[in-house]
């Protein structure tokens, strides 16, 4: 838990270590392991602090874009790849499928153990983002896709109290990951497939500047 409060808490870029082994999930997904939580060690925060550098996360994230959702399809088939990334083609909308709520205290509290250790507690997020857009193997057509990028679901949360009525709290997310997103970066989507039926989501958001 001493990495979700306080200086030890892993940013969005850290790189970490960890203990963890093969999990023999339903489908069989090659990336799929268990972590040993209490095994986590952060190694390196040179993508994160002191400053941002996009050049240097650009040179590990963008060799790995695939062209389509489909070749995100065939390489499960093929191995049970279960994670990629793509960059869009087209960035049609970013919708919300229910309404939003105000979380008190950016939906964090901590309660403690009998040893005296605090445990962080955070409110779920359900599961209401989703982003429309178009990728090489559309056509006409086009992919609607839930959202579940840890930034976004920080944003929702902590931007309640601020904004105090989810009318607004709404138009600065969709300001935030739909129109800046257009106008001002080169969004790529992290990918990932749900454990019980090979599915695939959006699990994280790339956004190196143009």
């Amino acid at each position: 838990m001493r990495h979700f409060i306080g200086e030890n808490k892993i940013s969005k870029f850290d790189v970490i270590e960890v203990m963890c082994q093969k999990d023999s999930d339903k489908l069989g997904r090659k990336e799929s392991h268990k972590v040993r939580p209490d095994s986590i060690t952060i190694i390196d925060r040179g993508l994160t602090k002191p400053k941002v550098d996009w050049n240097a996360r650009n040179k590990i994230v963008l060799p790995h874009v695939s062209n389509s959702i489909q070749a995100l399809k065939d390489a499960y088939e093929t191995d049970k790849t279960s994670l990629g990334l793509i960059k869009p083609t087209k960035l049609l909308d970013f919708i919300k499928t229910d309404n939003l709520e105000i979380y008190e205290n950016n939906g964090w509290s901590v309660t403690m153990n009998l040893d005296g250790e605090i445990i962080p507690r955070v409110t779920k997020i359900p599961h209401i983002f989703k982003y429309k857009f178009k990728c090489q193997c559309c056509g006409e057509s086009e992919h609607n896709m839930q959202c579940e990028d840890w930034e976004l679901f920080e944003s929702y949360r902590s931007w309640g109290p601020r904004y105090q009525t989810p009318e607004i709290l709404w138009e600065k997310l969709r300001d935030r990951y739909f129109v800046k997103m257009v106008e001002k970066t080169n969004l790529h989507f992290v990918m990932g497939m749900y454990s019980q039926y090979p599915t695939w989501f959006i699990i994280g958001i790339y956004y190196p500047p143009k």
